[in-house]
């Protein structure tokens, strides 16, 4: 097995493994100190519900150890198939195949020595308790894991499309993609939860209430609603949100060409700022035309812009007026 497979493998499935052994040691350990049941759930008004111990214990482990395996097996394949490994992905994947342990070990931990599950400690010990766990391991299998570029894959010189830009001249394109809907969406869904959920327990909010989640409705609309595109001789800047961030610049002399492709709408993940499994980056606010950019570096950045024949075209002209005085 090559080097980097071993330490995919040390990461996604040895991690985890080792909170699995530490959770099965200490359900062994303190089986004389826990009650039957042990504590579950938390409320405004502290803990609320229970599950019995032995039942707990055997489907926290048993989803761990499956969701161990497929993630290990699924992040082997990437790495075999020329995906690359990247370090976000073994984040997320050692996050969740933990997580069951570690409510497992949170619950214990709140509900020991005690006689009943309804004295177990509040929610403030088992947070402590699961951040104990999962940020110990999330670190140490991003640590662990290698983080390789899919070889590069792109063309030696830029792409066809074109603007008939002449050398000598100059010339900047600007233009954006809004998304209404997701706006609108984004803007009263959090509100909107929290007056069903209101409505679901009978204990409505006061307005006052409702601040909060008109503000993240709010902050949501702002930074995921709209991806702007500027490309200029320097390279191509993709400015996301209406306030224009998060920015990224790309320098002319990273990009290898430009040309369009079409993303459908929950297309590599979904809207808003995603990384694909080959690690390319797309920013998206809709379905349809895109901006297609190959680095230097065999990655892809995606933009859902209008018009982005145009952007591609101008691209193209400014890399091979680079080439030209270059050479």
């Amino acid at each position: 097995m090559r080097k980097n497979e071993l330490r995919v493998l040390l990461a996604t499935l040895g991690v985890p493994a080792v909170v699995f052994v530490v959770a099965v040691l200490l359900r062994n350990a303190w089986s004389e100190r826990l009650p039957k049941e042990v504590a579950t759930h938390w409320g405004p008004g502290g803990v609320d519900d229970s599950t019995d111990l032995d039942t707990l214990a055997t489907w926290t482990l048993l989803i761990g150890a499956v969701l161990t395996v497929a993630a290990t097996v699924l992040m082997l394949v990437l790495s075999r198939r020329g995906y690359g490994t990247h370090r976000q992905y073994i984040l997320c994947a050692t996050f969740l195949t933990t997580l069951p342990m570690g409510v497992l070990i949170s619950s214990m931990a709140a509900t020991l020595d005690v006689d009943s599950w309804q004295e177990a400690s509040g929610a403030g010990t088992v947070l402590a308790v699961l951040a104990a766990v999962l940020v110990p391991a999330v670190l140490a299998a991003v640590l662990i894991a290698p983080s390789v570029r899919p070889p590069p894959t792109f063309p030696d010189t830029p792409g066809e499309a074109t603007v008939g830009l002449e050398p000598g001249q100059r010339a900047t394109w600007n233009s954006a993609a809004t998304n209404i809907a997701l706006a609108v969406g984004c803007m009263f869904t959090p509100p909107l939860v929290v007056f069903l959920i209101g409505l679901l327990v009978g204990d409505s909010l006061p307005w006052s209430g409702y601040a909060l989640p008109v503000a993240l409705g709010v902050l949501t609309t702002l930074g995921v609603s709209r991806v702007r595109v500027i490309v200029d001789s320097t390279g191509v800047t993709i400015r996301m949100g209406v306030l224009g961030y998060p920015t990224k610049h790309i320098p002319l002399f990273d990009i290898a060409s430009a040309a369009t492709t079409t993303t459908t709408l929950f297309g590599a993940g979904g809207l808003g700022i995603r990384t694909t499994p080959s690690g390319d980056t797309v920013y998206k606010v809709r379905g349809g035309p895109t901006l297609e950019l190959t680095l230097t570096s065999g990655r892809k950045v995606l933009a859902s812009v209008d018009h982005p024949d145009q952007a591609a075209g101008l691209v193209n002209d400014l890399l091979r007026e680079a080439l030209r005085k270059r050479d």
